[in-house]
């Protein structure tokens, strides 16, 4: 359905129920490595480093909140959270609920360019953190959202939460 952002006290155009003044996004991108020694002749003895988070980079359409992220992106001192939300259309088929959400913590905004093509201009935005919470919402046999399986890391202490 679509994917939202909560981004300290920004406030967005989202008006769905539970979303409310969130930022509406077109894109998500996330990834993660862990580089791998294997000694020839020895795969039992394969060591793996830390693992490298990437910075989170969104895109979305110029709107409301755009000024106030772009001023972040200029002056933002690394204290703010956000919460992206990936929602689907609730069993019953009315309104959105989360089916995952992402935590962010001492978020600095480290990237920001603007795009257009002579439509509504694109903006994309990356997002530097030391914490991330990835919280999985399954869906329950009756349709309801069940407990969120949470994983979480932590940058500066190089360790799971």
């Amino acid at each position: 359905m679509a994917i939202y952002l909560k981004y300290a006290s920004i406030k967005g155009d989202v008006t769905a129920e539970g979303f409310k003044d969130y930022i509406q996004l077109s894109s998500f991108q996330f990834g993660l490595g862990r580089g791998v020694a294997s000694p020839l002749g020895s795969a039992a003895d394969r060591e793996a480093s830390h693992p490298s988070l990437s910075e989170i980079t969104v895109t979305k359409e110029y709107d409301v909140a755009s000024s106030d992220l772009l001023k972040e992106s200029l002056s933002g001192d690394g204290t703010a959270k956000a919460n992206f939300a990936f929602t689907r259309t609730k069993s019953g088929g009315t309104g959105a609920e989360k089916y995952l959400e992402i935590k962010l913590e001492d978020v600095i905004i480290s990237g920001y360019s603007m795009s257009s093509g002579g439509d509504r201009p694109a903006e994309s935005i990356s997002m530097n953190y030391v914490k991330i919470e990835f919280g999985n919402i399954p869906m329950k046999p009756d349709g309801t959202p069940d407990t969120s399986v949470k994983v979480s890391y932590d940058l500066a202490k190089m360790k799971m939460g």
